[in-house]
């Protein structure tokens, strides 16, 4: 096989969640391509680093310092959720339902992949917080996934932040409870699933 055909099926690969056959699709589609898209393609690819930035305080995708969601000082700063990814955040933000901060951890503890706390915006997540709890009582809300990682993750929040010299009776911690099953995603899970979820929490 073309060995620049091979080349491009492995840097897909590195993508999450991509094997050999879809890379491969991938890469079949692109040629397919007329050379004007596969170019505004390669400059979109080339300049993103450049274009799309992170948030400095929640770490969701944004244009500048601060992503639309902090900017906004309607939203409800008394309470933070804590996410995995920011689909996930995105997931949330479409029932309409809750109005506070998010904070995005940049995935889940996993061993197996090598992902541990140090991996994770936990250290960013301390230091918010902390700053946080000095003017406000404040409701965390851990949404992480309902699955061996996400809920590893959550129990090791739970147990940081319960034994946190600043937390004092001023930050409450809640879970995701009702509405999401088991082994699911929340970027995966719709409307009403996620509005259960967030109403039915504990």
């Amino acid at each position: 096989m073309n060995t620049k055909f091979q080349q491009l099926v492995k840097l897909f690969q590195r993508l999450p969640g991509v094997g050999p056959r879809q890379a491969a699709r991938f890469v079949i589609a692109l040629i397919e391509q007329p050379e004007e898209s596969l170019r505004e393609l390669g400059e979109s690819i080339n300049n993103l680093k450049r274009d799309v930035s992170f948030c400095n305080e929640c770490f969701n995708i944004s244009d500048n310092s601060h992503c639309h969601i902090c900017h906004d000082m309607k939203r409800d700063r008394a309470k933070l959720m804590i996410v995995e990814k920011i689909t996930d955040l995105e997931s949330v933000e479409k029932t309409g339902l809750y109005k506070g901060l998010y904070h995005v951890l940049g995935g889940a503890i996993n061993p197996l992949d090598k992902i541990n706390p140090a991996n994770l915006r936990i250290k960013e997540l301390e230091k918010r917080l902390g700053e946080m709890a000095e003017s406000n009582d404040i409701e965390l809300i851990i949404a992480t996934n309902p699955n061996t990682p996400g809920e590893t993750t959550a129990l090791y929040l739970r147990e940081l932040f319960a034994s946190a010299s600043w937390r004092k009776k001023s930050v409450s911690i809640t879970r995701l409870g009702r509405g999401l099953s088991s082994g699911s995603h929340l970027e995966y899970a719709d409307e009403i699933t996620l509005k259960n979820a967030l109403e039915y929490r504990k």
